[in-house]
């Protein structure tokens, strides 16, 4: 790894954790309040791959670095090679967010697995209502009040192996949409503007989609008519074919030149 991947790696990182950031004070800001920790945690966190990838965009995406990757090019740099580390920064916190929900009981999980809530929302004690839905008490003056947290409940209800797949679905879509994003936002010198824009459309799409499957699987797995581990195959497939452009000796994206007769 050079001094250039290394600081590209560093922007990347910065990029992707700072959006994760100020998503957690938007969600932070708009939610109800009164929400714990892990609560709020579990709303955020879904959206840790969308970081990932406006990270790669940020951190590949200036005119600068795209100026430095065409000299590269010229050097007999592949764009795969310099978008690379770009990529990996990116997605570390994806994989950080992966590893925490499945190491911490006291990340909810449910956000992942949306569902309509069966039974009272609210139910009337002796102190006021209680929510354990919602994870609020409200007491005879008004005030509201978080409850002390009950994973083995939350996680209950939930399908069986959902903290796992949420946590496989976070990590692999948080690497698959940094590499689809970072070798979209590169400039490729043998490509011209019309098959660049193609590239990008390309690249919207296939996270569209994976985004697109993975929430249909999360709520087949939250209605109990499919496994929850199915929501972990869209962003393994999209993982699949970004390391197989990688991995590959020629890039699809560019096109073949015209043979001589």
């Amino acid at each position: 790894m050079t001094p250039w991947d290394t600081r590209a790696l560093l922007r990347a990182l910065g990029a992707a954790s700072l959006g994760l950031v100020v998503v957690w004070l938007v969600t932070a800001a708009s939610d109800e309040g009164q929400l714990t920790i892990g609560a709020r945690a579990g709303r955020t966190l879904p959206l840790a791959p969308l970081c990932s990838a406006v990270g790669a965009v940020l951190a590949l995406g200036t005119a600068r670095v795209r100026q430095e990757s065409l000299a590269f090019e010229a050097l007999g740099r592949s764009p795969a090679e310099t978008g690379r580390a770009a990529a990996i920064g990116a997605a570390l916190p994806s994989l950080f967010v992966a590893l925490a929900i499945g190491i911490l009981p006291s990340i909810d999980v449910g956000a992942f697995f949306p569902r309509a809530a069966g039974g009272e929302t609210f139910v009337h004690t002796d102190h006021g209502f209680v929510s354990p839905s919602l994870g609020v008490r409200i007491d005879e003056e008004g005030e509201t009040q978080p409850l002390e947290p009950s994973t083995e409940l939350a996680d209950a209800s939930l399908p069986r192996g959902a903290r796992l797949a949420a946590a496989l679905a976070t990590g692999l879509a948080g690497l698959a949409l940094a590499l689809v994003a970072a070798r979209a936002a590169l400039r490729r010198s043998l490509l011209d503007d019309r098959a660049r824009r193609r590239m990008r459309v390309v690249a919207f799409g296939e996270g569209l989609a994976c985004a697109v499957a993975m929430l249909v699987a999360f709520q087949a797995a939250a209605a109990k008519v499919a496994p929850a581990a199915l929501a972990a195959v869209p962003p393994m497939v999209l993982l699949a074919v970004a390391v197989a452009r990688l991995r590959g000796p020629v890039d699809p994206s560019q096109p073949e030149e015209p043979s001589k007769a």
